[in-house]
């Protein structure tokens, strides 16, 4: 992770480099003091969360006064003591690999107006067992904990902490993500009905309990 590695870097460059009231540390209040942000057009994107962050949180709408609509990618990498995170209304966009590695996540609630997920934003979230979206969202749904777009076309990810040993993906599913079920160690077996015509590359990778997988004629 890129931007973990070289934060530091990163800090003292973007401070130097951007003018006043663009980046900013807030600590005015005990449920903002864990976020760095940065505001484009009046709106605030969420760069970086301290990785001392813990527990069962909700992602504030607003940030000394700005409306908070972007997770930047990689931002809550590495929060290794979240444990549940609600990511309110005001957000639209979640960046790439934005929870990674958190391994005490158990749950994601996603809200009304999020219209993108960047790729393996859950990945390596060892106990994650379910993501949660809002009937109200245009884009993204969700059935039993997994994660899929609105009309559940595409099974976006199966999450890795679910203890179950047998899926059976609906027959709504035409396509299988990337890494969809990577890493889900559990998973003995898997069923892919008719209905799906393409996999994801390295879909079931590190499935380290799959013992079998029959790949429909429909798959091209």
């Amino acid at each position: 992770m890129k931007k973990i590695l070289s934060l530091t870097l990163a800090l003292a460059i973007i401070i130097c480099a951007i003018p006043l009231g663009t980046f900013t540390l807030t600590a005015s209040a005990a449920t903002s003091s864990y976020y760095i942000y940065r505001v484009s057009n009046g709106e605030a994107t969420i760069t970086y969360v301290r990785t001392s962050i813990s527990g069962d949180i909700t992602i504030p709408s607003t940030l000394d006064g700005y409306p908070v609509t972007s997770i930047d990618d990689e931002a809550f990498a590495y929060c290794e003591s979240l444990t549940s995170v609600t990511i309110p209304d005001s957000v639209t966009s979640i960046g790439e690999d934005a929870f990674a590695f958190c391994k005490s996540l158990t749950s994601v609630t996603i809200g009304d107006s999020v219209t993108s997920i960047g790729d393996y934003a859950f990945s390596y979230c060892e106990s994650l067992t379910e993501i949660v979206v809002s009937k109200n969202n245009n884009k993204y749904s969700s059935q039993d904990g997994v994660l899929f777009n609105k009309d559940k076309t595409i099974l976006i990810q199966y999450p890795i902490g679910k203890i179950n040993t047998s899926y059976i993906i609906p027959n709504s599913v035409t396509s299988i993500g990337e890494r969809a079920f990577s890493v889900c160690d559990s998973l003995t077996s898997v069923t892919i009905p008719d209905s799906v015509t393409s996999i994801g590359v390295w879909a079931f990778s590190s499935c380290t309990s799959l013992t079998r997988i029959t790949i429909p004629n429909s798959v091209t």
